[in-house]
């Protein structure tokens, strides 16, 4: 098993999983629901293109409860830091708010996104608000 320090190495940041076989809704002007291969996209995530992801609406598929609606909250960026002889490593946080009844487990989902397609990535439950569980996914990628 990898440490995560191991993965930070690496450049590990969204571990993606293909073929997971989880349906999406179907987007509007896109293709129906399962239409698309679940092994992920060519998207590339920055800090700055989460920003502009901001307050929309991503699709988790949940093997239990279907589809569930998380809108993107926050994004925090951590401070990029690097030893001693290795590259620079850009950190994130994306915050995202779902509904707060039927709490999505800790662990990799398929997601589905309007403007970036679909996509896996590992969602870590948070707290629970009034109305509202907040769910976070990190990133740890390498600078060039």
């Amino acid at each position: 098993m990898l440490k995560r320090r191991e993965l930070l190495k690496m450049g590990g940041g969204s571990l993606a999983l293909a073929g997971l076989g989880l349906m999406a809704p179907a987007r509007a002007g896109g293709p129906a629901a399962g239409g698309e291969a679940a092994a992920g996209n060519d998207h590339q995530w920055t800090a700055d293109g989460a920003r502009a992801l901001l307050g929309q609406r991503f699709w988790v598929n949940d093997p239990a409860q279907g589809a569930v609606a998380l809108t993107l909250e926050t994004v925090r960026e951590l401070p990029a830091r690097a030893a001693a002889g290795a590259p620079a490593i850009a950190q994130f946080l994306l915050y995202f708010a779902g509904p707060a009844g039927g709490a999505l487990a800790a662990g990799n989902y398929e997601m589905d996104h309007d403007q970036i397609g679909r996509f896996a990535l590992y969602l870590i439950p948070g707290e629970k608000r009034t109305g509202s569980r907040l769910y976070r996914a990190e990133f740890s990628l390498l600078l060039a």
